[in-house]
């Protein structure tokens, strides 16, 4: 295939997924960088003149070049098989990517789960808290959010709409802020979480803006000032006190919660409904995070 036939291929997977998941999600260079790749090698490797065109052969081919010729870790194959999924959902054949199990996209058990038990500076994040505060409002409740709800830093800069659903309220978390590109609700169970859902309101409505970062900053450019703030300030994996201990300390004490609880059935479907809420959507996952 020409050069010219490979780049128009290219072009066509990133329209595809764009169509489908908005153009929100391709502003993230990882996303870019892999659906990018996928279409060189469906057009290079393959033959493929359409992607719609893509079946699982293909992408098992494709995995397997990452895996054998490229000799990719697992965790790096996690992030191909997540834009392999956005491209298949994107041509109407979600079925042709294979577990991440079956594609070898899994991590050993004493990798994946290495940080169940790691323990969070709860001072030294309250310390951060506060400064954030200090520094900017919208920074302080974007940090907020993630320890209220155990949100992701890019989900917290854009959750912000509540939405009644059968007498309860959820907190929707949009996907072009969502890790894996796909949309997900997080139920509102507390006071604490509505008072920092006022906050939210109240800064946009103050800004005239449609989420808290301010009208001056792109959601990159807020996104990095959130992160390198929070890294000036001593919130790094290595004290402990990253933004990621938020997430995982708010999922252990729901977690604590319902271990105990007597039915397994009650048990197992409160286990699954706090993983979704996470992000994630196997319960294993859980072990990411707890004992």
């Amino acid at each position: 295939m020409s050069k010219h036939h490979e780049n128009l291929l290219v072009r066509q997977t990133l329209d595809k997924v764009g169509k489908n998941w908005g153009l929100a999600t391709l502003t993230v260079a990882k996303h870019i960088a892999n659906l990018k790749t996928i279409g060189r090698f469906m057009s290079k490797s393959q033959g493929l003149n359409d992607i719609s065109n893509m079946k699982t052969k293909h992408v098992d081919a494709f995995v397997k070049f990452l895996r054998e010729d490229k000799q990719l870790a697992p965790s790096t194959l996690q992030g191909y098989a997540t834009a392999l999924r956005l491209v298949a959902s994107a041509i109407g054949k979600d079925h042709i990517v294979k577990s991440n199990f079956e594609l070898g996209a899994t991590r050993p058990n004493i990798d994946r789960f290495k940080n169940s038990a790691t323990p969070s500076d709860i001072e030294r994040l309250a310390g951060i808290k506060s400064a954030l505060y200090t520094k900017n409002e919208w920074q302080g409740t974007a940090f907020e959010l993630q320890e209220k709800f155990g949100l992701r830093i890019k989900e917290s800069l854009g959750a912000n709409k509540v939405e009644q659903i059968d007498g309860r309220e959820y907190l929707r978390i949009p996907a072009g802020f969502t890790k894996n590109s796909l949309e997900r609700l997080v139920e509102i169970i507390s006071p604490e979480q509505r008072e920092i859902l006022a906050k939210v309101n109240a800064i946009r409505d103050a800004q005239g803006t449609p989420g808290i970062i301010p009208a001056k900053l792109s959601l990159r450019q807020g996104y990095w000032k959130q992160v390198n703030a929070i890294r000036n300030l001593g919130g790094t994996k290595a004290n402990n006190a990253n933004s990621h201990c938020l997430r995982r300390e708010h999922i252990r004490e729901r977690y604590s919660a319902i271990k105990n609880l007597p039915d397994k059935t009650e048990r197992e479907n409160a286990k699954q409904k706090l993983i979704e809420e996470s992000g994630h959507f196997d319960t294993d996952k859980l072990k990411h995070y707890t004992e």
